[in-house]
């Protein structure tokens, strides 16, 4: 404010003018928006890497604080559009920099969990699959169905049947996750459990082990693989020397 200014005082129901803000900073917080999808596994006390727009090359260590209960209110005017469901959580910084300043925005990583020694998938091998279980709980094949290939002459041929969609006695479908993998040079799906997730890699808690060659690529690709299909390996890369 400069000196000769007008000021409002403020009464019960309207607020004054605001002077000057005093901000402490001994105890430095940020404040963070989670999605409702990774809110279940934030706890306090966890650890959170957090990096600064306005300060580059260089992160700070801080903690979970404060984990808000209820979703952050938006006011904004949606067309019949779902919005995104956020919700604030508070971390304190375990350190103090005289380069930070109030107002900064930043990124903050939550460490929710860690394993070490683990089988991993990359994450665009997962693919999920409708599967097809006989009476005694074993998995039906499902392989690539047959594709016409060539001309054909003279009166058109009669519409194929209809596959039925209902499944013999005592079959059930369920949707599960896996991956395919390569067995004597043919693609196999794979169930697997998944357990913690990483920015690249799902951790694999049952059905590979290590070792398993797994088929990743575009998710495209992935989703439309068959059992049986032929996989061709690329051979690694080597290192080559420039002359």
């Amino acid at each position: 404010m400069e000196e000769g200014e007008n000021v409002v005082m403020g009464t019960m129901n309207n607020a004054g003018t605001v002077l000057l803000t005093v901000a402490d900073m001994s105890v430095i917080e940020a404040e963070i928006e989670v999605d409702e999808t990774d809110i279940p596994a934030v706890k306090l006390g966890q650890k959170v890497t957090i990096t600064i727009d306005a300060i580059e090359g260089r992160t700070f260590a801080a903690h979970v604080t404060e984990i808000g209960n209820s979703p952050i209110q938006t006011t904004a005017q949606t067309s019949g559009q779902r919005t995104a469901t956020n919700f604030k959580v508070v971390v304190t910084l375990d350190e103090v920099s005289d380069a930070i300043r109030p107002g900064f925005t930043c990124t903050a990583e939550i460490n929710t969990d860690a394993r070490s020694n683990a089988v991993a998938v990359p994450i665009q091998a997962l693919t999920v699959r409708e599967l097809e279980y006989d009476k005694a709980g074993a998995v039906v094949p499902r392989v690539r169905p047959p594709q016409k290939t060539g001309f054909s002459f003279g009166p058109p041929a009669a519409a194929p049947v209809p596959v039925a969609t209902e499944l013999p006695p005592g079959h059930t479908r369920k949707e599960v996750e896996g991956v395919f993998v390569i067995r004597d040079g043919k693609a196999l799906f794979v169930v697997v459990e998944v357990g913690i997730a990483g920015e690249r890699y799902f951790e694999v808690l049952a059905g590979l082990k290590e070792g398993d060659r797994v088929i990743t690529g575009p998710f495209d690709s992935v989703k439309n693989l068959f059992d049986g299909d032929e996989v061709r390996e690329n051979p690694p890369a080597t290192a080559t020397t420039a002359r």
